[in-house]
């Protein structure tokens, strides 16, 4: 199953707030960069599900990943669009 990412987010970059982070204007489309919305996210062979935790007034994403394939989560992102 091959998906688009909605975002790009390398899961090694945590903050203090323990989520991994990265940057709005890293989206294919950033409006859809919600808080509360399910997204693809990651690089390369890295990725997931993620819910969209927050988005701050500098365009800081934190996402919040899903555990197993993108295929078990994929009710979520059309519950999301």
């Amino acid at each position: 199953m091959t998906v688009a990412v909605d975002i790009e987010i390398d899961w090694n970059e945590e903050d203090e707030t323990g989520l991994p982070w990265t940057l709005v204007d890293r989206a294919l489309t950033p409006s859809k960069i919600v808080p509360g919305t399910y997204v693809v996210a990651g690089r390369g062979t890295a990725v997931a599900v993620a819910e969209v935790v927050d988005v701050d007034d500098e365009g800081i994403v934190h996402l919040r990943p899903l555990t197993g394939p993108v295929s078990s989560h994929t009710h979520l992102l059309s519950a999301s669009a």
